[in-house]
């Protein structure tokens, strides 16, 4: 294990750096708080080098099984009364620095189906999503942070997961067209801007993907995994108060690392996968592009036998991966690819990471975070700060 593994040395540069103009740099991983959580170490959080959180609700006073608000919108109808008591805690967290904090919402189920064509299950989800704007505009979040992605268990003969909404595959009504769901898709996205805008019109939906990963498919065939996914955002881009930004979180853009590779992620979005819209005039005009980064990429295959045994996994050792790989737990480059990043969105940045914790229960100033990895993130707000348009210029937006 290299020297230093679990040192973190303190940011006190951070608060000098503010970051110019709506750009801002935000954190979202394995260590994800709730609200208990962040009430009680707020001060430690914010010697972090980030201006926002992604966060989770924990609902009190309801059964286990459905005490994660994020994770249960289709399979359990609550309350205001009873998410009151952790909307009230979370109002009482003093946020100083995080001033962009996004509340978790999980926009697939994972314990059981969910349908295009399901109108009471959507009920269900749409009465949720209402209460969740309450809490972004009472706490004074900025938005939410959307997951589409699909966490049921996978299909042993597709390898798909079994139970994903915007997967057409997965349909309940077999003998539907795909036009109909597609159509259906449209609807659904509609009527959750309509109904988030009636209660806070001014919500950030940061989507951790939208278009990406569908025009990453093969065929780019709105029968593939996520191929309902860009008519949903079409029925949100359509449907939306004007204050409402909308986002494509571009988590595909995990594993990039030097400007070029950003600047071929955003025109690929701006160009191609705008081919996929319905609405493409709204496409343009509307959907803002951020980049996600992942600080220790697929740490998950190089660190199996340490998570195996529950040992820290040494992840910035170069030798646990192949050399094409060995880049991407570089600390220059990492720091290369936040400045690279955060010159190039349109509003926000994202880092996400799995074995480094910023903050965790036992370790509220951070466990398995390398001094360097946090230093990066400062130099490269710094540099960011002093020659914004310079570090990763918009590319041409041409095919």
């Amino acid at each position: 294990m290299r020297e230093g593994i679990h040192s973190l040395v303190p940011s006190l540069l951070i608060f000098s750096l503010t970051l110019t103009g709506c750009t801002a740099l935000i954190e979202w991983g394995w260590d994800e708080p709730d609200q208990a959580f962040l009430k009680t170490h707020i001060t430690t959080m914010e010697r972090k080098p980030f201006d926002g959180v992604v966060l989770h609700l924990t609902v009190p006073g309801v059964p286990p099984g459905v005490s994660n608000f994020s994770w249960h919108l289709d399979d359990h109808r609550y309350q205001w009364h009873e998410i009151l008591p952790a909307v009230e805690e979370l109002k009482a967290v003093p946020f100083r620095r995080f001033r962009h904090n996004f509340l978790r919402i999980n926009l697939n189920p994972g314990n059981g189906p969910l349908d295009m064509l399901d109108d009471q299950t959507w009920e269900t989800v749409f009465a949720n999503l209402r209460l969740a704007a309450r809490t972004v505009r009472e706490a004074g979040l900025k938005g939410f942070m959307l997951d589409p992605e699909a966490y049921a268990r996978p299909d042993p003969t597709s390898g798909r997961p079994r139970f994903n909404v915007f997967d057409y595959g997965r349909r309940a009504v077999r003998e539907a067209s795909l036009d109909v769901y597609r159509s259906a898709a449209f609807k659904r996205g509609r009527e959750a801007a309509a109904i988030l805008g009636s209660t806070a019109p001014d919500l950030v939906l940061l989507f951790a993907f939208a278009y990406t990963f569908p025009c990453g498919s093969p065929t780019r065939a709105a029968d593939g995994g996520y191929g309902l996914l860009p008519a949903f955002l079409d029925g949100i881009l359509v449907a939306k108060p004007p204050n409402m930004v909308v986002i494509e979180g571009h988590e595909s853009s995990y594993p990039l690392r030097y400007c070029p590779q950003f600047q071929e992620a955003y025109r690929r979005l701006r160009v191609e996968c705008r081919r996929l819209s319905l609405v493409p005039d709204r496409y343009d005009r509307d959907l803002r592009i951020a980049f996600a980064i992942w600080m220790d990429n697929e740490s998950g295959s190089y660190c199996a036998s340490y998570r195996k045994e529950g040992k820290p996994c040494p992840w910035t050792d170069p030798n646990l991966y192949p050399v094409e790989a060995r880049h991407q737990v570089d600390p220059h480059d990492f720091e290369g690819a936040v400045a690279s990043a955060l010159d190039l969105t349109d509003r926000y940045v994202w880092i996400y990471s799995e074995e480094p914790k910023w903050w965790t229960p036992s370790r509220p100033d951070g466990e398995n975070l390398p001094a360097e990895f946090v230093e990066a993130i400062e130099r490269a707000r710094s540099a960011f700060a002093a020659r914004r348009g310079s570090l990763c210029q918009k590319p041409p937006l041409n095919d």
